[in-house]
């Protein structure tokens, strides 16, 4: 049927049945089976009944509440040291990558000696920028000792060549 708008536009209005299809009514006639089953009740009981079907599920690497309460205090973690610190970051690639891209314009010889350094001076950069990280860790004032003498306005290339320069200095 139609009907015309104020416009002169004739309206198409759909009826629709008054009981859907059996494929549209079951996910429906399910929803309304759960809550009769009281499987997924809105209310707190459901919520309460959901919570005690996981509580008794048992997992073997999680322990129940029962079970935590009654064992005895974690051991604390052992304390690492700036070494460990510095050694996982150092032999990281990422950081291995950074020391070659620094050192690319080394003389093939002094390579190895400006990847050292380079890495020496990104860990102490490291160590300046996230201090608060590795406070109480052992080994960190000497650490911090041997940072304060890097000198930030020379690069690892300079300073490879510098050190070069000094060793010869001494043999001479």
């Amino acid at each position: 049927s139609a009907q015309v708008s104020e416009t002169g536009a004739a309206l198409k209005i759909r009826s629709y049945p008054a009981t859907l299809p059996a494929h549209a009514m079951a996910p429906r006639l399910l929803v309304v089976a759960a809550l009769a089953l009281g499987l997924a009740s809105p209310g707190a009981e459901g919520s309460a009944l959901r919570h005690q079907r996981r509580a008794d599920k048992f997992w073997p690497f999680s322990g129940t509440s029962a079970f935590a309460a009654s064992s005895p205090a974690a051991p604390a973690a052992p304390r690492r040291s700036i070494q460990e610190v510095k050694d996982s970051v150092t032999l990281s690639k990422a950081f291995g990558m950074k020391t070659q891209a620094l050192c690319q314009t080394a003389p093939e010889d002094q390579v190895p000696r400006c990847r050292q350094l380079a890495g020496h001076r990104l860990f102490c950069a490291l160590l300046r920028r996230h201090l608060d990280r590795y406070e109480g860790m052992e080994g960190l004032g000497a650490e911090q000792e041997k940072c304060s003498r890097v000198d930030i306005m020379e690069n690892a290339v300079e300073a490879t060549k510098d050190e070069k320069l000094e060793e010869e200095a001494k043999e001479a």
